[in-house]
């Protein structure tokens, strides 16, 4: 019994053995101490910086962030979870296996774990989680900081084995697990990857449930659908506190239902992004598909991230013949980006290797399994989805009638279920074939699947021949070229068509790239269905061949240039500049317009690092903040009067002799509160944005009148009257009035009607939305202490339900051993 034992565990120990040497060779400067120098991460690092001051003075983070927008719900940033199993693999993974080895770890263990559960060959499975785990999507995502993308793609394949394992009859473990891997799935909060999930799991749900229809095996089908409702159910719960207030924060946002302008200035309601915003990125160009065989058809990345050129290329041939030394003319090639498809930009393909995409195309045709049909389905179907307003009849459709869909933004996020679904087929057709006993079958499906793969082939190779290799960019990269060479057009002219040259030259190589290697494999199995080659031979070999094929691809997206030590990364985004120690020394925290920031300043949270910033960077602002910004705070020229409504005593501007920021001050911000003389009541939130355009916010006022009924007097002029600032904690606000009449006050601070309360000496009264964006309180005259509190009801009523659901998790765990225990004693 215990030699049955130890060879069962075997090859899965060898298996995680290998996923974790393959990572950490991969990831190897993480191992020497450098960190990853990532974009998003660092603006993350931004974002939250406000909300680790204070839990560093609190234990505990808050619920309010100041330093984003005008201040803004922080859920998205940081937030207190009662899910208990949520950080278990990433507090571990990150203190043993470090960043990124832990998440490229995670993907190739979790894939593995599904393959073992569908049931092919261990060996078998080593393919398929490396095929999954480094195609270049993973790299490249890893690279700019998309880390809760990565982790959710790593519980994914977790979760459909998890499913699977109910849908074979094995319940307890499949309730268990299901629970569970839907609870991490959900809390790595990247709800698009989530959706996206889902979507595959409901096409294989009808897979199976197709089948048991025709065995009328109707009991299965019921408890079935019943244990995987429930347990996803329960792991959706065990995240009900991020879930709650996302949803409730969502309706305030650009994202969801709520009142927004047209271009006209006019009200409308929007529901979910608007169509052009979310297909802007990430609409994968129909040819541009062609990038899952062959990886840079279009070039490749549009920075330097890839570095696809170098000294053997045209552009630093001609930058040599102009006198440029060798390794200055290969630098220069290789910080040109060569990306020329229909996307605004990219930092890499979509490449899951050329031996991968055969063995699906051999999978569709030799594979007798049903499930075969439901992962072509699922792959088509997200395909079509990814090109977004390249397909735009059908986006369309789907973007306006696919529940929950408008929410998202670049489509091509899709293309994990063909990164995950691909080698799954793949790795079924491998162990189908190195079981089958009838040879002469399976060489006869090799031989279509030859076909098929030949004419995908030629197709490319008659883009190859027909491209122009002009893109949407070109016109500014040839003046790019002029300028630098000192205005000549037409060695500007030269520079630009060795770059086309170059990108020809690109697709071309990974073209014969991919013949090669799938030649390779289809060779392999020829020859041991054939029995010229052993299985165990055949098998290693396409293994072998597989891995250095999505491998050194993926390398060129996440190499050693991505890593630096980490004081010198936090030094090159957050080292305070001379203006930033400048508007340190006031204490009153005023706000600040960085007008210099890289990308303007709302895409930029490094500012928010250091202060109240009227920027910021989210990918989810507050729907009334992004109308102002549209509408007021990028006018030319500046509407001073909106910076002095919300406190911008500090602007940052570029020098226009060096470009180095140098800092403004605006005398005319307000303060935090003052009471203003008048009020000018209008009738719709339309009409409250125009007024604000003339807007003098010291005397007026404007509130739309829906308000009016929570205002019981017009304010009354006192010279005498004073609001001050008592104390500002994020989430509680203290201010201090006196007055000898009736006065409106205006808060420098965002309208936030879902959680926000005011009291006026411990008595609640409403908060009205004033000046389109900001908040206004009806305070009577005399003494009196005003305090705001943020009390979400999101968060505080699914804190319990959230406890409860974790703690069900840890029962069907426990549940799930015993009866594993005791049906092995009966057994035995």
């Amino acid at each position: 019994m215990k030699t049955f034992e130890w060879r069962s565990i075997t090859p899965h120990a060898i298996a995680v053995g290998i996923f974790l040497v393959v990572a950490v060779i991969f990831c190897k400067p993480a191992l020497e101490g450098k960190v990853l120098s990532q974009g998003d991460v660092i603006h993350w690092k931004g974002m939250a910086q406000d909300m680790y001051n204070y839990k560093a003075k609190h234990g505990h983070f808050p619920l309010w962030n100041n330093n984003l927008f005008g201040g803004m719900p922080a859920y998205q940033i940081a937030l207190e979870s009662a899910n208990p199993v949520s950080p278990i693999y990433v507090h571990t993974a990150m203190m043993v296996l470090k960043k990124p080895i832990a998440y490229f770890f995670l993907l190739c263990v979790a894939f593995y774990f599904l393959s073992q559960v569908i049931g092919v060959r261990p060996w078998l499975g080593i393919l398929g989680g490396i095929a999954y785990a480094y195609a270049t999507y993973s790299p490249v995502i890893v690279a700019v900081g998309h880390d809760t993308k990565m982790q959710a793609m790593g519980y994914l394949p977790a979760f459909l084995a998890a499913l699977w394992l109910i849908y074979k009859k094995q319940y307890w473990w499949g309730a268990a697990l299901t629970a569970l891997f839907s609870a991490l799935l959900i809390a790595m909060n990247h709800l698009q990857v989530t959706y996206y999930g889902l979507i595959v799991a409901g096409f294989m749900t009808v897979g199976f449930a197709i089948q048991w229809i025709k065995q009328k095996d109707y009991k299965h089908l019921a408890t079935s659908l019943a244990i995987a409702i429930v347990a996803g159910i329960i792991g959706a719960t065990a995240n009900l506190v991020t879930l709650a207030t996302t949803n409730d924060y969502a309706k305030a946002t650009v994202r969801g239902s709520s009142l927004s302008l047209d271009s006209t200035g006019k009200t409308v309601r929007q529901n979910g992004l608007q169509i052009d915003r979310a297909f802007y990125y990430g609409s994968y160009g129909i040819d541009e598909t062609f990038t899952f065989m062959i990886p840079r058809i279009y070039g490749g990345s549009s920075s330097d991230v890839g570095q696809e050129l170098d000294g053997n290329s045209h552009l630093a041939k001609i930058a040599v013949e102009k006198g440029i030394s060798e390794d200055q003319a290969a630098q220069f090639a290789g910080s040109i980006g060569t990306y020329w498809g229909t996307q605004p930009g990219t930092s890499g393909p979509v490449y899951l290797g050329a031996i991968v995409c055969f063995l699906f195309i051999f999978g569709m045709v030799y594979v007798k399994s049903r499930h075969k049909w439901w992962i072509f389905g699922v792959c088509l179907l997200a395909i079509m989805m990814s090109w977004g307003s390249n397909f735009s009849a059908f986006n369309t459709f789907l973007f306006n009638n696919l529940p929950f869909y408008n929410k998202f933004r670049a489509p091509d996020i899709i293309l994990v279920v063909p990164q995950l679904l691909f080698p799954l087929l793949g790795i079924m057709a491998l162990h189908q074939v190195f079981n089958e006993t009838d040879k002469a079958e399976a060489l006869k499906k090799l031989r279509t699947s030859l076909y098929i793969t030949g004419g995908f082939l030629l197709v490319a190779l008659g883009l190859y021949l027909s491209f122009s290799y002009t893109g949407r960019n070109d016109e500014a990269i040839r003046n790019m070229f002029t300028q630098s060479l000192g205005g000549n057009k037409e060695e500007g002219t030269n520079f630009y068509n060795a770059l086309r040259a170059d990108r020809k030259s690109l697709f071309g190589a990974d073209l014969l790239r991919s013949i090669l290697f799938i030649g390779a494999s289809i060779a392999l199995l020829w020859l041991f269905l054939k029995n010229k080659l052993k299985m165990a031979y055949a098998m290693a070999a396409i293994i072998i061949l597989s891995s250095i094929d999505v491998l050194s691809v993926g390398r060129k997206y996440l190499s050693e240039n991505n890593f630096t030590e980490e004081e010198v990364m936090n030094d090159n985004a957050f080292k305070p500049s001379a203006v930033d120690v400048e508007i340190l020394k006031d204490t009153s925290r005023a706000r600040v317009l960085n007008l210099a920031a890289q990308g303007g300043p709302y895409n930029d949270a490094i500012t928010s690092y250091h202060h109240r910033s009227v920027g910021g960077y989210h990918p989810a602002k507050l729907s009334i903040y992004d109308d102002l910004i549209s509408y007021q705070l990028n006018k030319q020229p500046l509407n001073i009067g909106v910076l002095n409504m919300m406190n911008t005593k500090y602007v940052i501007v570029p020098n226009p002799q060096n470009g180095q920021p140098v800092l403004q001050v605006n005398p005319g911000a307000l303060g935090q509160a003052w009471f203003v003389k008048h009020i000018l009541y209008v009738k719709e939130a339309g009409e409250a944005m125009k007024a604000v355009d003339n807007l003098n916010p010291k005397d007026t006022a404007v509130v739309e009148e829906k308000f009016k009924k929570d205002i019981p007097f017009q304010p009354v002029a006192d010279s005498s009257a004073v609001i001050s600032l008592v104390n500002n904690d994020n989430d509680v606000i203290h201010y201090r009035t006196s007055s000898s009449t009736n006065q409106f006050a205006v808060f420098s601070e965002v309208f936030y009607d879902r959680g926000w309360k005011a009291y006026i000496d411990d008595k609640e009264t409403p908060i009205i939305q004033t000046n389109y964006v900001l908040r206004g309180l009806a305070i009577p005259a005399g003494n009196h202490q005003v305090r705001f509190e943020f009390k979400p009801a999101s968060y505080y009523n699914s804190n319990v339900a959230a406890i409860v659901a974790s703690a069900l998790i840890w029962l069907l765990l426990i549940g799930a051993i015993v009866f594993t225990v005791r049906k092995n004693k009966v057994t035995t």
